[in-house]
């Protein structure tokens, strides 16, 4: 199964990102026949990731939970709070993540990955110099998109606005990047799978989320 480790946000913090969305996303540009160029990610799927596993042998899963239930305990309640946002790419649109404990996070997801390996299993090691949520992603024909809003390139009758034909998630970016949520404690850290939700005759590629194991982050109480 593929799994990876997160955590996530309270309700409330949850809900009061989902209102500054509503408003992020009338900054988005469509396609001339006015199809969207933004893919935006559904609330159930929203989450921190702390370390990513790949794809793990259904009988390695114990062993892995079992490594990191040490980590977690030993790491205390986390304060964060979801704040600011920027482009990977030019194809993810992310909310950042701060708040007091914002380092000891980075602290977490290190520990963690260093556990993961000990227990067997290949992890992404790629720094994570910056925790996320996924908020969207550019959308089937972006690219196009971005193409025609180049010097010369422009389709008659295209959007006149280069900025956000040519990349459609700059104006929802611009009007998060001010954004600040409620402060919320972590006190769980999540294994979690990650599966096709696919329905018979749908081909979407849709994921599903699910937690695998919660484990308690209780300061080594």
């Amino acid at each position: 199964m593929s799994l990876f480790a997160a955590l996530y946000p309270s309700a409330a913090a949850l809900d009061h990102l989902a209102l500054a969305l509503s408003g992020a996303s009338a900054q988005e540009s469509r396609r001339p026949d006015g199809a969207p160029l933004v893919r935006w990610t559904p609330p159930e799927l929203w989450h921190v990731t702390v370390s990513f596993f790949g794809d793990v042998p259904d009988g390695s899963v114990p062993d892995l939970a079992a490594a990191l239930g040490p980590v977690a305990g030993e790491a205390a309640p986390l304060s964060l709070r979801l704040r600011g946002a920027g482009v990977f790419d030019r194809r993810v649109l992310w909310v950042g993540v701060g708040g007091a404990d914002a380092d000891a996070l980075r602290d977490l997801s290190a520990a963690v990955a260093e556990a993961a390996g000990d227990a067997g299993v290949r992890v992404d090691r790629r720094p994570r110099q910056r925790a996320h949520l996924t908020v969207a992603r550019a959308a089937a024909g972006a690219r196009q998109a971005r193409r025609r809003a180049r010097p010369g390139g422009r389709a008659p009758g295209a959007h006149a606005d280069a900025r956000t034909a040519g990349d459609p998630l700059a104006g929802p970016a611009a009007a998060l990047s001010v954004y600040a949520g409620p402060d919320w404690t972590v006190s769980e850290l999540h294994l979690v799978e990650s599966a096709s939700g696919d329905l018979p005759g749908d081909a979407s590629g849709r994921r599903v989320y699910r937690t695998v194991e919660a484990l308690p982050l209780s300061g080594g109480v």
